[in-house]
């Protein structure tokens, strides 16, 4: 994984396949999640099986931190366009994520309960939106080699996408202050004890998943403040 850069109309950063892949599927799992599909209810996590073997590209090191997400970047095929419709009913699990990505437009509860359909459904479509439109980048860069391009006018959308995504694993790993993320970095790039329990390795998994959202968000954000 590599920085972003300044390039022609915008920024690119070169991905291996299995880092844009991985990415893109984060980005597909909260997109699925404000869709309001059911197949979010097993949260954020990988259901592809592991893979034994060195891939083209990968380094050891990359193996340790795909071993440790269990996933295999086999070929990714994007499901039908949907749209993003309001919930029937959210799970109890999910109603916190879900609050924290469409919050309240009024901290009067009475304004807001008066608001929330049409305030909600407005922010989910825009989230869906840019999520969707990272996620067609990732999977067929537009860069120059193949690097991931974000077009000159358009790195809010990114930012708020790659955001939204840090959010949910935030929420996951129960990161509520600096201390928290200090421990979650440490926890992200300890090296894997002989035997974890299945709590500890998903928890170093979406550990290492948020550390790397992190510095690739951070590396836009740093050349857009150097430019």
């Amino acid at each position: 994984m590599r920085s972003f850069v300044e390039a022609a109309d915008g920024w690119e950063s070169r991905l291996e396949t299995w880092e844009r892949e991985y990415l893109a599927g984060l980005l597909e799992q909260v997109a699925v999640l404000l869709a309001a599909d059911e197949s979010a209810l097993g949260g954020i996590r990988s259901a592809a099986p592991p893979h034994s073997g060195q891939r083209k590209g990968e380094s050891p090191r990359d193996g340790d931190v795909l071993a440790a997400l269990d996933f295999d970047p086999g070929p990714v095929a994007r499901p039908p366009a949907r749209e993003p419709r309001p919930p029937s009913s959210t799970p109890p699990a999910l109603a916190p994520v879900l609050d924290m990505l469409l919050p309240d437009a009024s901290e009067d509860p009475d304004i807001a309960l008066e608001v929330a359909d049409l305030t909600r459904s407005r922010l989910r479509a825009l989230k869906y939106e840019r999520l969707e439109a990272a996620i067609a980048e990732l999977l067929e860069p537009t860069g120059g080699g193949g690097a991931v391009r974000v077009v000159r006018g358009h790195e809010q959308e990114w930012l708020g996408a790659l955001n939204d995504v840090r959010l949910v694993l935030a929420q996951r790993l129960d990161i509520d202050g600096p201390e928290a993320a200090d421990d979650v970095h440490a926890v992200a790039w300890q090296e894997a004890p002989s035997s974890e329990n299945d709590d500890a390795r998903w928890r170093r998994g979406i550990a290492l998943s948020y550390d790397m959202l992190t510095w690739w968000q951070e590396s836009l954000v740093t050349v857009l403040l150097s430019g």
